[in-house]
């Protein structure tokens, strides 16, 4: 399992050097902006439910962190993400991650690139797990985006630590709005 932590953590911060760059930004600003990260893992067990459609694995939720790599299992699908208002199962895919951009993401590409809102589902047949790593900002990160993505366009959300943003996070109930719009600016008044 150490082996397995130390190569996805490897693997998510190439990804932030991609995204990074995507952005127009040098490779390591991501990796250099969220400071020390914490990688959290959870392995999750989807017991059989013979009535689906009673309850949810996880309720629809978008992650707080910056990326969340997800191994699916493969043979049982149980994610879903919402697109255009509905919900459509993503398939496991053999020896294939899953990759989720979080909200520190979205705010530090001002919204270019977007968090996803997702849920777990239960099988009424077959059991099912999946394992996420999910990176996340140290707590003192300080989260906006770089003044390059704001000389066109304005800072979609105020700065903010992530551990403001975390206790915030979960305060609230996973499936109420999006926990970015409670740090949105406004009219350039900071929310």
């Amino acid at each position: 399992m150490s082996t397995y932590c130390t190569q996805v953590r490897q693997l998510g911060f190439r990804l932030f050097g991609y995204i990074s760059e995507g952005l127009g930004l040098e490779t390591d600003y991501i990796e250099n902006v969220l400071g020390e990260q914490e990688q959290h893992l959870a392995v999750n067990y989807y017991p059989q439910c013979p009535e689906p459609e009673l309850t949810y694995g996880l309720p629809a939720h978008t992650d707080p962190n910056a990326l969340t790599i997800l191994l699916q299992d493969q043979q049982v699908s149980g994610l879903q993400v919402l697109k255009e208002g509905k919900w459509i199962a993503v398939d496991p895919v053999p020896w294939a991650f899953t990759i989720n951009i979080g909200d520190q993401l979205q705010a530090l590409s001002n919204g270019r690139y977007r968090s996803v809102w997702h849920r777990a589902v239960v099988n009424s047949n077959k059991e099912r797990m999946s394992i996420a790593s999910f990176l996340c900002p140290c707590n003192s990160a300080l989260i906006c985006p770089p003044k390059k993505l704001t000389e066109k366009s304005p800072a979609i959300y105020r700065s903010y630590t992530y551990d403001e943003y975390y206790k915030k996070f979960w305060s609230r109930n996973l499936d109420q709005e999006h926990c970015l719009e409670l740090f949105k600016t406004y009219s350039g008044e900071q929310n």
